[in-house]
């Protein structure tokens, strides 16, 4: 399964990040592989997004490994549950930036509204890279690149928000993002949970290497 950490840092959040890029094998085991690093803008924590294999081991990881090597204060953990990805539209604009799309819906509905999400018509210049159940805050979770904050914000509001069932929809920029699991086990991990198969149009495109921005975002005080 995949599971994301949200680690809140006890002092830098840069400090953190670089202590985790830094000592990836101590956070990792046979069971438990940390596949990327991202970053939501103006947030106080970072995660860690982590196939996981036996829960059992995740857990030692999780409380003995993580808080040490990250200097982290505390920690939250949410699941995510049968994960589709996507491959990208060829013609793709090159300058995209990534955001996590947070849904939350009725109970009745959660299934009716992943379905008719992860076959929306997506844009060219707008698309999922993957989505997945939650359990957490929210009922389902998308990454979405999209040339600006504004096009993604109005195809939430027209596309998702206005499903039934839908309670509430949650855009966040991601400010910095990078990949640490090993190149060929990130694209088959990929493949192996795609929604469709790339055709004539599509590729295979390794998300996590766009929108990327120099140094940790780090919340501005007040």
């Amino acid at each position: 399964m995949m599971l994301i950490v949200r680690l809140f840092p006890r002092d830098d959040l840069g400090d953190s990040w670089d202590r985790v890029l830094n000592n990836v094998e101590k956070i990792s085991s046979k069971d438990c592989t940390p596949l990327y690093l991202s970053q939501q803008e103006e947030k106080d924590f970072m995660s860690i997004i982590y196939d996981v294999r036996d829960i059992d081991a995740f857990a030692d990881v999780l409380v003995k490994q993580i808080p040490s090597t990250a200097n982290s204060e505390k920690t939250r953990t949410i699941t995510l549950l049968k994960p589709v990805f996507f491959p990208a539209p060829r013609d793709r604009p090159r300058l995209l930036e990534r955001y996590q799309v947070a849904i939350r819906a009725t109970s009745e509905d959660v299934q009716n509204v992943f379905n008719h999400t992860v076959h929306l018509d997506y844009p060219e210049d707008l698309f999922p890279t993957y989505a997945a159940y939650s359990f957490g805050e929210d009922d389902i979770l998308l990454s979405m690149l999209s040339v600006s904050r504004d096009k993604i914000r109005a195809f939430a509001r027209e596309k998702i928000e206005s499903q039934k069932g839908v309670l509430g929809v949650d855009v966040a920029r991601i400010s910095m993002s990078k990949r640490i699991a090993p190149t060929e086990m990130w694209k088959n991990y990929r493949k192996s949970r795609y929604l469709f198969e790339p055709s004539e149009g599509y590729e295979e495109c390794d998300f996590t290497e766009l929108a990327f921005l120099e140094g940790a975002f780090v919340k501005e005080p007040g």
